[in-house]
Protein backbone atom coordinates (compact mmCIF):
# COMPACT_ATOMS: atom_id res chain seq x y z
CA UNK A 1 0.00 0.00 0.00
CA UNK A 2 0.80 3.94 -0.29
CA UNK A 3 2.75 3.67 3.42
CA UNK A 4 5.14 0.29 2.50
CA UNK A 5 5.74 2.46 -0.46
CA UNK A 6 6.48 5.91 1.47
CA UNK A 7 8.79 3.90 3.87
CA UNK A 8 10.45 2.19 0.92
CA UNK A 9 11.26 5.81 -0.72
CA UNK A 10 12.24 6.77 2.78
CA UNK A 11 15.19 4.10 2.65
CA UNK A 12 13.45 2.27 5.85
CA UNK A 13 15.33 -0.98 6.11
CA UNK A 14 12.84 -3.72 6.77
CA UNK A 15 12.63 -7.44 5.89
CA UNK A 16 9.85 -6.81 3.41
CA UNK A 17 9.94 -10.78 1.87
CA UNK A 18 7.63 -10.63 5.66
CA UNK A 19 5.17 -7.40 5.50
CA UNK A 20 2.12 -8.46 6.37
CA UNK A 21 -1.23 -6.40 6.47
CA UNK A 22 -3.06 -6.82 10.21
CA UNK A 23 -6.68 -7.42 8.38
CA UNK A 24 -5.07 -10.78 6.66
CA UNK A 25 -6.94 -14.14 8.34
CA UNK A 26 -3.58 -15.13 9.66
CA UNK A 27 -2.66 -11.87 11.60
CA UNK A 28 -6.31 -10.73 12.42
CA UNK A 29 -6.46 -13.50 14.95
CA UNK A 30 -3.41 -12.37 16.53
CA UNK A 31 -4.80 -8.53 16.59
CA UNK A 32 -7.66 -9.12 18.36
CA UNK A 33 -6.09 -10.79 20.93
CA UNK A 34 -3.76 -8.85 21.47
CA UNK A 35 -6.17 -5.58 21.80
CA UNK A 36 -8.16 -8.22 24.63
CA UNK A 37 -5.29 -8.72 26.17
CA UNK A 38 -4.54 -4.72 26.39
CA UNK A 39 -8.29 -4.31 27.22
CA UNK A 40 -7.71 -6.34 30.22
CA UNK A 41 -4.72 -4.73 31.73
CA UNK A 42 -6.74 -1.27 31.38
CA UNK A 43 -4.14 -0.06 28.89
CA UNK A 44 -6.64 0.68 25.62
CA UNK A 45 -10.65 1.30 26.21
CA UNK A 46 -13.50 1.81 24.14
CA UNK A 47 -14.62 5.80 24.32
CA UNK A 48 -17.87 7.15 23.62
CA UNK A 49 -16.60 10.34 21.33
CA UNK A 50 -16.57 11.18 17.81
CA UNK A 51 -13.04 9.96 15.50
CA UNK A 52 -11.22 12.75 13.82
CA UNK A 53 -11.47 11.54 9.94
CA UNK A 54 -10.72 12.90 6.92
CA UNK A 55 -12.44 12.81 3.60
CA UNK A 56 -9.29 14.21 1.94
CA UNK A 57 -6.83 11.99 3.50
CA UNK A 58 -9.42 8.85 3.34
CA UNK A 59 -8.01 7.89 7.08
CA UNK A 60 -8.10 9.08 11.16
CA UNK A 61 -6.45 11.81 12.39
CA UNK A 62 -4.83 12.32 15.64
CA UNK A 63 -5.78 14.74 17.69
CA UNK A 64 -2.16 16.39 17.88
CA UNK A 65 -2.79 17.12 14.02
CA UNK A 66 -6.27 18.84 14.18
CA UNK A 67 -7.31 22.39 14.17
CA UNK A 68 -10.47 22.25 16.15
CA UNK A 69 -13.31 25.02 15.22
CA UNK A 70 -16.43 25.60 16.23
CA UNK A 71 -19.00 25.65 12.79
CA UNK A 72 -22.94 25.63 13.12
CA UNK A 73 -24.13 23.02 10.60
CA UNK A 74 -26.29 20.61 9.73
CA UNK A 75 -26.74 17.20 10.71
CA UNK A 76 -28.19 14.77 8.22
CA UNK A 77 -29.81 11.45 9.36
CA UNK A 78 -31.53 8.51 7.10
CA UNK A 79 -33.70 5.92 7.29
CA UNK A 80 -33.59 3.29 4.80
CA UNK A 81 -36.51 0.88 4.42
CA UNK A 82 -35.19 -2.62 4.41
CA UNK A 83 -36.48 -5.19 2.21
CA UNK A 84 -38.68 -8.38 3.33
CA UNK A 85 -35.48 -10.89 2.75
CA UNK A 86 -33.86 -8.56 5.29
CA UNK A 87 -36.39 -8.55 8.31
CA UNK A 88 -38.00 -5.11 6.92
CA UNK A 89 -42.14 -5.19 6.85
CA UNK A 90 -43.61 -6.53 3.48
CA UNK A 91 -45.49 -3.58 1.05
Amino acid sequence: GYITQQLRRLGASCDWGRERFTLDEQCSKAVAEAFVRLHEKGLVYRGEYMVNWSPNLQTAVSDLEVEFAEENGTLYTFKYRLSPLDGGEKE
